[in-house]
């Protein structure tokens, strides 16, 4: 048995053709994935908490529910081989939210064998006891794919060293993937993404073909199918399918790997909702929004104001320091919710990981007392995203150490860092954005060969 890991907590989710109001059990689900080295299987864990499992703390139902979270996995003899249980809080305005519930996904390591995961919530108002489980069985010889992952959303890494999931997301290890286990679509969030992985001994060409059928079975839509080439040792499969007109219902997605010697059928379960749901999952997402910063200390909120100056416009600036405490909750509210409208949502969630992978990128040599988003890099870093290309110079005959970021998404876009100290604290010394400003001896600093560089890239 290895290691039992919780990895997030996803955001709050509905469905009204989930599990009838009141229920007394948990939705838990598993994904397994093989891995040749060890012989172990990687199982994630997904598990719903209906929040009418769970009761408002305080007089008169206000401030936040709370509930303990216990997870205990058990071999085929009934054995405890590991137990661990943590705490939890809502807001208390999502308590009478139909439908609504509270996503925990954890990832398990596990030797060859069959297992039960088993989830208990206790609610801290009242101690009542919800329970649920799910069988686990880790592979006990290799296999030609994985279990099928389905989604809302998936994305690529933002950088090199990208791999902290945003709020709902679960890394693969290649992409993102957003769920919180098997999803609920709406008339207006149709894209179902799908993840599985492949094992092969050999490289071969493969045909990848999804289809929807109804909970009959029936075949309700066929996608087009694709052709990718995967190398000896396996591959990745996935994609993004448009659902938008499939009626209200449940379905399962079925994805099927042809190869020449070998075929990997995957299925997995989810759901199409109707306009009401939609409405309430609009609902559930500004009172999550609204209680992130509801229960922030004045600290914490001035900590994730301080970046926002790379990004906010010149009507924002210099209002927020002479706000109450109250007051700076409003301010923030107002920045993101403007923001989430021009995006699609998601924005606050998009920018603080940038902000987190520029301290993780740019904390270096003599700049390791300065935050990795307060320097030259982290800024530019944050304000544009990752470069599309870069040129790193190392150990150059005509200057210290440089780095040349090149942007290409728009008009192409130059930042030149120079490495002055030898201690890693790159500073800006040219650019041909009109934004930022570039030093007027950066040719000196860099040396004939560097601007050539430059020009060059």
């Amino acid at each position: 048995m290895g290691n039992l890991k919780r990895v997030l907590t996803a955001a709050v989710v509905v469905s009204t053709l989930g599990k009838a109001q009141g229920s007394n059990e948990l939705n838990l689900s598993a994904v397994r994935y093989f891995r040749a080295k060890g012989g172990s299987t990687v199982a994630e864990i997904f598990c719903r908490v209906p929040l009418t499992a769970v009761s408002a703390l305080g007089a008169g139902g206000s401030g936040v529910a709370a509930f303990r979270m216990t997870i205990t996995v058990k071999d085929s003899t009934g054995l405890v081989l590991t137990r661990k249980d943590w705490s939890e809080q809502v807001p208390a305005t999502l308590l009478g939210v139909s439908g609504a519930s509270e996503g925990e996904h954890l990832s398990l390591r596990l030797a060859p064998g069959r297992y039960t995961v088993e989830a208990t919530v206790t609610d801290s108002a009242t101690g009542l006891v919800t329970r649920g489980q799910v069988p686990v069985e880790a592979y006990r010889a290799p296999v030609g794919g994985s279990d099928l992952l389905l989604g809302t959303a998936l994305r690529g890494p933002d950088s090199a060293g990208d791999s902290v999931p945003r709020t709902g997301e679960v890394w693969s290890g290649a992409l993102f993937v957003q769920t919180a286990g098997p999803p609920t679509l709406t008339p207006l969030q149709t894209r179902l993404a799908y993840y599985f992985e492949m094992y092969t001994t050999r490289a071969e060409s493969v045909t990848v073909k999804p289809r929807v059928l109804d909970a009959g079975g029936a075949q309700v839509i066929a996608a087009e199918a694709q052709r990718m080439a995967v190398p000896q040792g396996g591959g990745l499969g996935y994609g993004v399918l448009d659902l938008a007109g499939l009626p209200a219902g449940r379905y399962r997605l079925e994805v099927t790997a042809q190869g020449p010697d070998s075929q990997v059928l995957r299925s997995a379960p989810f759901m199409m909702s109707g306009f009401e749901t939609m409405a309430t999952q609009t609902t559930v997402s500004s009172l999550v929004t609204e209680d992130v910063f509801s229960g922030l200390s004045e600290t914490a909120l001035d900590s994730m104001y301080q970046p926002l100056g790379y990004v906010m416009d010149a009507s924002e600036q210099g209002t927020y320091s002479g706000l109450s405490l109250d007051g700076k909750r409003r301010w923030m509210r107002q920045f993101w919710a403007k923001r989430d409208a021009g995006s699609g949502g998601g924005a606050r969630d998009r920018f603080y990981a940038l902000v987190r992978n520029a301290d993780q990128l740019f904390r270096m040599g003599g700049a390791a007392s300065t935050s990795g988003w307060r320097t030259d890099r982290g800024r530019i870093f944050i304000k544009y995203g990752p470069p599309d290309e870069k040129l790193e110079r190392k150990n150059p005959s005509s200057s210290n150490p440089y780095e040349v970021w090149k942007y290409t998404r728009t008009r192409p876009t130059k930042f030149v860092f120079l490495d002055s100290n030898r201690f890693g604290d790159y500073q800006l010394i040219y650019t041909n954005d009109r934004r930022e400003q570039s030093r007027p001896d950066w040719q000196d600093l860099l040396g004939s060969d560097g601007v050539q560089d430059v020009n060059d890239f």
